[in-house]
């Protein structure tokens, strides 16, 4: 399993909230639909598909499904924490984020470019959405 240094850690946390900021100024105030959101996440589709070799929709729905019972089921640790707070904790998410990526085969930087961009992701268009958009469609 792949540790990151506390100084890692920090760059990624300061990383993931450079690149929230960035989208919150891009969509103002106003509530953006979550179509327009996922518009907006150029930056970090291209991180991963550049890490992964794979379009970052397909790459997202499998991130979706091995962590689906985290995020999107409801005795989830990251879901009841979304629900409770209506945010993540970035350190938290990176946490259990990571163990699901690197059990998709991803390690070193690309892992820490893929983490950055599929917690940024999850956060801005939210947890729902991100279940909605990414999961099991009937």
């Amino acid at each position: 399993m792949t540790m990151f240094s506390d100084q890692e850690i920090a760059a990624l946390a300061a990383e993931i909230d450079a690149q929230l900021l960035e989208l919150r100024s891009l969509s103002g105030d106003a509530s953006l639909k979550s179509g327009d959101k996922e518009a907006q996440l150029v930056k970090q589709n291209q991180a991963i598909a550049t890490a992964t070799k794979e379009p970052a929709k397909s790459f997202l729905q499998k991130f979706w499904k091995a962590a689906k019972a985290d995020l999107c089921e409801e005795d989830g640790v990251l879901y009841k924490q979304w629900k409770k707070w209506g945010d993540l904790d970035n350190k938290e998410a990176m946490d259990k984020f990571k163990v699901v990526l690197t059990g998709l085969g991803l390690t070193g930087n690309l892992l820490q470019s893929v983490l950055v961009a599929v917690v940024v992701i999850v956060l801005h268009i939210g947890v729902k959405a991100f279940c909605d958009e990414y999961g099991d469609r009937p």
